[in-house]
């Protein structure tokens, strides 16, 4: 990771009012650097469950617990006793795993007894050891039986640190190999507890899964970590710790934690894209205290210490916390559920029942929670989510030097009773501090906040995905469908799903559904009686334009009802689906913006005068902002206008630090065109 200690601590340990405002320029350039990433970034669960052959590969951490696969650090084949046996090792995890709970071959779940593979087809034939990485077995590579097949793999091929599993694999005669190896050696992926979390005030190193643990741990470990221990405000540390823990009402008998989780992240990775992360799973914060160490807490409500009044404020912009084409009416978390064999799903969606009445349905929003690996705690966390996203009201405040007090707040009191505002509680969004300001040298961003966003009850829980049922070897199952051809109609009234599927013979009816990503809803495929180019054809009722879709078919023994969705469970085969399918109502994106004119200065005002495409596919273009130097991709987005004169202006203010801009249009569908350069203006 960047070792950004440096300079944080050179930042912070000013002692002037200018080191004041530098070290509050620190916090509010971490937060932001945190708070705008808008997709958390670093490897996919699906990935980490991939084997690599790579010898590039980046090294990846592990916390909490995980399913993993490794990258191939070896790989061949030796004589052994007279069987021929395949030898491979896969790096599992940097710093060590603390230990391997369940071990999958080609994502089949096998048993154990020792090290040989009990289950069919590999029993007898494979075996699978592992290495912790670490303490006495902190040399990941070393393996006996490896070094006395392969006399050049010495103990100099260490893998110091590493968590390791090796795989062996006895080759087969030939009538065996479709049955054993039909795609060759299987995949290995495992279930892992990853590696210990560093306790910075002991010295002590332990598993966890409490998300304030490895946050301290990914900023303080003392061979990955950017921090120090004198860098961190402990006590609020210690405060999240406990709130993790805290008993949270479930369905099942007992009780849940309140953010627990395990995740993954590559050392090469910004250490702030891993923050996100644990944000994400916590709903909590990162802030910077007035004593210029970081702070940390997780979502729990917590009433406000300070009340703003009329005397404190010097100017205050008010208004109402969102739109009707802004307000969010269905969040869609998306996470990991062990009862999948820990692959990333949509949980149930969260709905804001005061905005579906008012507005009506809008399109769902995703939230991504890969280090979240429970439905009820991605349903929470999605409640919070919605709060912020859809609060009253929003507001501005610029306040006198009695601002400073609200520096470390979470939240806050707004007491302006000629507005209706009786001590209303407000979340503290964005915290600026100017001391060449005229009076008002704190400026803070306001939304209401709701404090019953942070209660539950199991009932809110939902329903995590159901355990398959496992298919043993030798069981007949029908084959699932094949389908050859899917394809969005949108020449035919409002789009629709198209698939075609390979017949088969027998007394069989092809049966399926379609939904909405993360809908609990399903609706059955009409499916033709005809058939096109030997094909069976079905097809969906039409679908919202900029939706995204899945689909599930079947063989039954008997014909499904017309219009109903039928179920797994009474299939004759097993069930192909398709996840992902977005539907756009139109596809063709709009010509790039024409730049007419530009001018601007870092500090300063950017003027851009453009010719948008005012061709049918036209809607809107975009104004994009990112940091001098940097490409499209790590670019903000600013504002959408939405001016179809032959001739647009828009304007935007110029960070003082510099920036670069791009101009990107889109259709109704969202479908956009190449981004254009607008410039880059430096200070």
């Amino acid at each position: 990771m960047p070792q950004v200690g440096a300079w944080l601590a050179a930042t912070w340990s000013a002692q002037t009012v200018v080191g004041f405002a530098l070290r509050t320029a620190a916090a509010i350039a971490l937060n932001m650097a945190v708070a705008k990433v808008t997709q958390p970034k670093g490897p996919k669960p699906r990935d980490l469950q991939t084997e690599l052959r790579d010898s590039n590969a980046q090294r990846i951490r592990h916390l909490g617990r995980v399913r993993a696969s490794g990258a191939a650090m070896f790989w061949d084949w030796a004589q052994v006793g007279g069987q021929r046996r395949l030898f491979k090792l896969l790096a599992m995890g940097q710093g060590g795993i603390s230990a391997v709970e369940t071990v999958w071959l080609n994502d089949k779940e096998i048993t154990l007894s020792g090290t040989a593979v009990t289950s069919k087809p590999y029993a007898g034939v494979v075996s699978i050891d592992w290495r912790s990485g670490q303490s006495a077995l902190q040399s990941g590579g070393a393996y006996a039986a490896l070094q006395a097949a392969f006399p050049g793999w010495t103990p100099n091929h260490r893998l110091r640190g590493v968590g390791t599993i090796l795989g062996t694999f006895d080759a087969v005669k030939g009538d065996k190999i479709s049955e054993v190896y039909s795609g060759g050696d299987p995949q290995i992926s495992a279930l892992i507890k990853g590696d210990a979390c560093h306790n910075p005030i002991t010295g002590d190193a332990t598993w966890s899964d409490n998300i304030a643990v490895q946050a301290r741990d990914v900023l303080t470990h003392p061979s990955y970590g950017p921090l120090r221990l004198a860098d961190l405000d402990t006590a609020s540390f210690a405060q999240a710790i406990a709130d993790c823990e805290d008993p949270i009402p479930r369905k099942a008998p007992g009780t849940a934690r309140r953010y627990i989780g395990g995740g993954s992240y590559a050392l090469s990775e910004p250490v702030v894209d891993v923050l996100r992360r644990l944000e994400d799973a916590s709903a909590g914060r990162f802030y910077i205290t007035s004593e210029g160490k970081i702070g940390f807490r997780v979502g729990k409500w917590r009433a406000p210490n300070y009340t703003i009044r009329e005397e404190h404020i010097v100017s205050l912009d008010i208004g109402p916390g969102s739109g009707e084409f802004e307000r969010v009416t269905t969040l869609v978390p998306k996470y990991v559920a062990p009862e999948i064999g820990w692959q990333q799903t949509s949980a149930d969606p969260w709905d804001d029942a005061a905005a579906l009445a008012l507005y009506g349905e809008s399109a769902a929003k995703e939230i991504d929670l890969p280090w979240v690996q429970s439905h009820g705690q991605a349903r929470r966390l999605a409640k919070i989510k919605m709060a912020k996203l859809n609060p009253s009201w929003r507001a501005t405040v610029r306040l006198r030097f009695w601002g400073l007090l609200l520096l470390e707040e979470e939240t806050v009191r707004l007491h302006l009773p000629e507005l209706g505002l009786i001590n209303a509680s407000a979340w503290i969004d964005g915290f600026a501090f100017d001391a060449e300001g005229d009076e008002g040298v704190v400026t803070v961003q306001l939304i209401a906040a709701d404090p019953a966003s942070f209660s539950w009850t199991a009932a809110e829980e939902g329903d995590p995905p159901s355990v398959p049922e496992k298919v043993e070897p030798g069981q007949q199952l029908l084959a699932a469908p094949v389908i050859s051809s899917l394809t969005i109609v949108n020449n035919d009234g409002p789009p629709y799903i198209r698939i075609e599927v390979d017949p088969i013979d027998g007394p069989y009816y092809l049966g399926g559904y379609y939904r909405r990503a993360g809908s609990s809803f399903r609706y059955g495929l009409e499916v033709q009686d005809i058939r096109v180019g030997g094909k069976l054809v079905a097809r969906s009722l039409p679908n919202a334009d900029r939706g995204e879709y899945e689909i599930g078919i079947g063989w039954y023994s008997a014909r499904p009802d017309s219009g109903a969705a039928p179920g797994g469970n009474d299939a004759a085969s097993e069930i192909t689906t398709v996840t992902g399918i977005e539907v756009f109502a139109n596809t063709t994106p709009p010509d790039a913006p024409q730049i007419i004119s530009k001018s601007g200065t870092a500090g300063g005002t950017l003027t851009v005068i453009m010719a948008p495409d005012l061709g049918a596919n036209y809607y809107r273009t975009g104004l994009w902002r990112a940091a001098p130097g940097a490409p499209f991709s790590a670019a903000v987005f600013q504002r959408w206008n939405y001016d179809t004169s032959s001739e647009v202006a828009i304007t935007a203010s110029i960070p003082s630090e510099g920036a670069r801009y791009w101009l990107r249009s889109e259709n109704q569908s969202g479908k956009t065109s190449a981004e254009v350069l607008v410039g880059q203006y430096l200070p």
